[in-house]
């Protein structure tokens, strides 16, 4: 049972049926999405690739939502430090491995690279110490974290 006194926000999807075994689903404030199979997923299925109309995968945006919601808690974390992060001083990339278990596919891991240019005067010692407690912050990681392996590196230059 959840405390309604923790509560923060209801976030509030709907998902609609549509051809090609895509799903339009609508997000707050961003409208509709469409969310189907590619690749390696529609193979899995065996949902011929042309009969379908390729979309990035639920589990690709579950993979991009991760990457996305650690950079910003990362870049907030880097933004107290007086470290800037638009305009490429932090970009990040990420890969989700996805296996096959027990016929259902799922993510079994999520590693994000992180670049960041350092500014003159920030402590690349701090930047180290921020990005070792970031993933702790990062509400995504602290969702999944117990069911996905989330690993990430950082390079500075």
């Amino acid at each position: 049972m959840i405390d309604s006194s923790t509560v923060a926000e209801i976030a509030r999807v709907s998902v609609e049926a549509a051809p090609g075994r895509t799903k339009l689903v609508t997000v707050p404030l961003d409208g509709q999405v469409p969310m189907g199979m590619h690749g390696g997923v529609a193979e899995h299925y065996n949902v011929p690739l042309d009969t379908i109309e390729p979309h990035a995968t639920t589990l690709d945006y579950l993979v991009g939502a991760t990457a996305g919601c650690l950079t910003g808690t990362l870049s907030g974390m880097l933004g107290r430090l007086g470290q800037p992060t638009t305009d490429g001083a932090l970009t990040s990339e990420a890969e989700g491995i996805i296996v096959k278990d027990g016929g259902v596919l799922r993510i079994a891991s999520v590693h994000v690279r992180y670049l960041v240019r350092l500014a003159e005067g920030v402590d690349p010692e701090e930047v180290a110490r921020a990005h070792d407690r970031h993933t702790r912050h990062c509400p995504i990681a602290r969702t999944i974290g117990g069911s996905v392996e989330i690993t990430t590196t950082l390079e500075t230059v």
